[in-house]
């Protein structure tokens, strides 16, 4: 099946998930990262902010600021493509941007990908070793292939599936699933 077909149908099962389901594997997979080998130490750590169906990462955001670490959201870039890790200083000083997404406003300090100690990586589907579908733009592949950060996927265990990846995927190291930790390292 091809990428884009797959994709599609990925988002129709997503929706289909009860909001008490998500709600449970979103808290199992919260637990679950604090599991991560990479979790203690890691001081500056890069997470998505959630949208619509995605693995509820707002919770985490809450985790990793009562650690003390600095929080770096992905910015879109979109000549050259590009994700730049910008410091998260509040939900209050979120603005909307790309794709639905709340981003920091513009001038907020950023950081060089390579300087990241974790990346935690949205995804529709994963597969075992680690390769994902995600909406398309190949802005996480890019990323992935510049740093050597350990990276994570979230994903619900049911949306772990068996695809082929491209010559240009970048799989992730780990995967937080609401059953546990899954690592390819």
């Amino acid at each position: 099946m091809a990428k884009e077909q797959l994709r599609q149908e990925l988002l129709a099962e997503r929706a289909q998930v009860s909001p008490e389901a998500r709600r449970g594997w979103d808290a199992a997979i919260r637990q679950c990262l604090k599991e991560l080998p990479p979790w203690p130490q890691a001081q500056r750590v890069l997470i998505y902010l959630s949208i619509k169906w995605e693995v509820d990462t707002w919770g985490i955001v809450e985790d990793l600021q009562q650690a003390g670490k600095e929080i770096y959201v992905p910015v879109v870039q979109k000549r050259p493509r590009a994700l730049i890790p910008t410091l998260f200083a509040g939900r209050e000083s979120l603005i909307p941007a790309a794709f639905g997404i709340l981003e920091p406003a513009p001038g907020a300090p950023t950081l060089p990908p390579q300087e990241l100690d974790l990346i935690i990586v949205p995804g529709l589907a994963f597969t075992r070793e680690g390769y994902r579908i995600g909406y398309g733009g190949g802005y996480y592949d890019r990323l992935l292939a510049e740093v050597s950060a350990p990276s994570v996927g979230l994903v619900y265990s049911s949306f772990i599936r068996s695809f082929q990846p491209d010559p240009w995927d970048r799989p992730v190291d780990f995967l937080a699933t609401e059953k546990g930790l899954l690592g390819r390292k």
